[in-house]
């Protein structure tokens, strides 16, 4: 019993602020530090070739409300030209942590390139989602795993405001006797 009263207590402290956080403050849907800077700085064409690589201020983009920053010149212009292709799946949020609808952040260097989008992941505390990601793969198939998320992230973006967004997450995971009335 105190075991999971433990779990429960460090769950809502620790780990549930970092789900809702961006829905309640009315942040975009795209995971961006507090400058506006995607991927924490990650240049989104690197990810394609030699993978992940800090992009430089000097080396920025501005698309959709996200700064994106480069690492070189021609990643910069490899982007403008086809935006889109590069872009991480979820606004940039976990991957796993998606399949429940959920708004995790990642750690920049923890992805995957799965048919040609890139899938960020969270990995700290001995947790690395991908792993989790890989190992449910083998049961039930990547391509179902990005659907469900696909789903699931097409439910948040759908939600009309910031405190819809929070009630979603927070009957996923909050038991009913903990939710609170809207």
């Amino acid at each position: 019993m105190l075991k999971s009263f433990l779990f429960v207590y460090l769950f809502i402290t620790l780990l549930l602020p970092q789900h809702l956080s961006a829905a309640e403050t009315g942040a975009s849907s795209l995971n961006l530090d507090s400058g506006g800077i995607a991927l924490k700085g990650y240049d989104p064409v690197s990810y394609h070739r030699q993978g992940p690589e800090k992009g430089k201020n000097t080396l920025a983009l501005d698309h959709n409300g996200a700064t994106y920053l480069f690492s070189n010149s021609d990643n910069l212009e490899t982007f403008k030209a086809s935006p889109d292709q590069y872009l991480p799946a979820y606004g940039g949020w976990c991957a796993w942590a998606m399949l429940d609808g959920e708004k995790v952040e990642v750690d920049p260097k923890t992805y995957k390139i799965i048919d040609g989008t890139s899938y960020l992941f969270y990995n700290a505390f001995f947790v690395n989602t991908l792993t989790k990601w890989n190992n449910r793969a083998k049961s039930e198939t990547e391509k179902a795993l990005v659907i469900k998320a696909q789903s699931e992230w097409e439910l948040l973006e759908s939600a009309p405001d910031p405190a819809e967004q929070s009630a979603i997450l927070r009957r996923r995971v909050l038991p009913a006797s903990a939710q609170a009335p809207p």
